[in-house]
């Protein structure tokens, strides 16, 4: 995560799930530990979360090129569909839980399996996230790499 350095820290617009400037525009609680999907509850992290290459700051502070941004937005829109389909995963099998361990009668074995369904659910979620973000990191070169990673 950058510092309050060179690059910018979080803006709200960049804590949605999936970006705002997209129609898709899903809750941002689920994932709130974390601080939305990008983070994935304090999972691996190799970037600055959401579409942070449209950010003016950012591009300004990594030199980033247009041709670059097009390229990033353009593996953004190939992977936005697996990403929102995960991310709805997730908040469904969350949900489940949420009524199981509510329930008048808690049976230890269903909630068990219901942690399970979750933990996997959320481990779908971080590998397409982190995979959007290697084929992101890859559109940089090793210069913005560094600066990238030396804010975070």
């Amino acid at each position: 995560m950058p510092s309050a350095g060179t690059l910018p820290g979080n803006s709200p617009r960049n804590n949605s799930p999936l970006d705002t400037r997209t129609s898709v525009s899903p809750s941002s609680e689920p994932a709130q530990q974390g601080g939305g999907m990008s983070t994935m509850r304090g999972g691996l992290q190799l970037g600055p979360p959401g579409r942070w290459w449209d950010d003016k700051h950012y591009v300004k502070a990594l030199h980033l090129r247009p041709e670059q941004q097009k390229r990033m937005d353009g593996l953004f829109d190939e992977n936005r569909a697996t990403l929102l389909n995960r991310f709805q995963t997730l908040e469904q099998e969350e949900s489940k839980m949420e009524a199981l361990s509510h329930a008048q009668t808690l049976d230890e074995a269903t909630l068990f399996a219901q942690i399970d369904r979750v933990s996997q659910a959320r481990a779908d979620l971080e590998k397409a996230n982190t995979h959007l973000t290697l084929q992101v990191r890859k559109e940089m070169d090793a210069a913005q790499l560094t600066r990238l990673d030396k804010d975070r």
